[in-house]
């Protein structure tokens, strides 16, 4: 019979980690959510200008979203222990929000950042807006 995995000592820290809260913007979840399901429906919004070498690139906000997530979550997965729980637009800033495995380096949302913001550059030939990504939850395994 196997023992309960909660009675290995290792889950000591996951139970300290869990009881100190994480300080997450007020309100930024609820905010990138609702900016979320509100892109679903932006069909017509006015193109981004992305400044780039031949003038500006134009982006509609909708795929700029929808790129951004689907680039963060390779690079999430590559990275290991990294899920991307949600991607917005608000106020001309890109909001990755993330969830990570116990033991992963905090430092992994820099990296995350940097990747996403590279990989975005070289997807549209231009500086992408700013990006900032949020740890927001913390799983076992």
């Amino acid at each position: 019979m196997s023992e309960d995995p909660r009675d290995d000592p290792r889950w000591e820290q996951v139970r300290a980690a869990a009881s100190r809260p994480v300080p997450t913007p007020p309100g930024l979840i609820e905010r990138v959510l609702r900016s979320v399901g509100g892109v679903r429906g932006k069909h017509t919004t006015p193109p981004l200008d992305l400044p780039s070498a031949g003038g500006k690139t134009q982006v509609s906000e909708r795929a700029l979203v929808l790129m951004t997530r689907k680039l963060a979550a390779g690079i999430g997965r590559d990275l290991g222990g990294v899920h991307v729980s949600a991607v917005a637009l608000e106020d001309d800033v890109l909001q990755v929000l993330v969830t990570v495995r116990f033991g992963v380096e905090a430092a992994v949302a820099e990296l995350l950042r940097h990747r996403v913001s590279a990989a975005l550059t070289g997807q549209l030939g231009s500086a992408p807006p700013t990006i900032n990504v949020h740890v927001v939850d913390v799983h076992p395994d």
